[in-house]
């Protein structure tokens, strides 16, 4: 990944779920303030309903643990929110897109991100598609045995030829 300054680099993906290869670079940014991140999401609406991918990083990641960084993930960019550097505003400028039934946001496993962003931001996750438990169910739906405390990864999920297959 080669940065093009402080608050932006680029990804090198190479070829979209479908394997065909992509003609550009998915830039990367760095966000401390909500100026930052794209109007569409610091204001849903009805008329501009998104689809973000979205996931949480953190120390201990769950009601006490320290959430550090949330990653979203929009068809032309992915926005790396520091919540560290940003603090509690920033997070709270996400509260009314994270909780909005306009904005679809596409997790794998979103219990701890879920519980962390609760417990400290008083954030309640609205219009969540949780990818491990779309994979439990169609597993189930399929006729597969699935035992309690089965866990597919992330990676195992995009690695499962019958899905994603990378």
């Amino acid at each position: 990944m080669a940065s093009s300054s402080s608050n932006q680099a680029h990804g090198p993906f190479p070829s979209d779920p479908g394997g065909k290869p992509l003609d550009h670079e998915v830039p990367i940014r760095v966000v401390t303030e909500p100026s930052q991140l794209p109007v569409e999401f610091l204001n849903p609406s009805a008329a501009k309903q998104l689809i973000i991918g979205f996931d949480c990083e953190g120390v201990n990641l769950c009601r006490h643990g320290a959430l550090c960084i949330m990653q979203l993930a929009f068809p032309d960019a992915i926005y790396l929110v520091d919540a560290i550097k940003g603090g509690e505003s920033l997070i709270e400028a996400c509260k009314p897109a994270l909780e909005s039934s306009y904005i679809t946001k596409v997790i794998h496993d979103c219990k701890r991100d879920s519980e962390a962003l609760y417990f400290q931001f008083g954030i309640r996750l609205h219009n969540v598609v949780d990818t491990q438990i779309a994979y439990s169910l169609i597993e189930e739906q399929e006729g597969r045995i699935r035992l309690p405390g089965d866990y597919i990864s992330f990676v195992g999920l995009l690695a499962d030829p019958r899905y994603c297959g990378f």
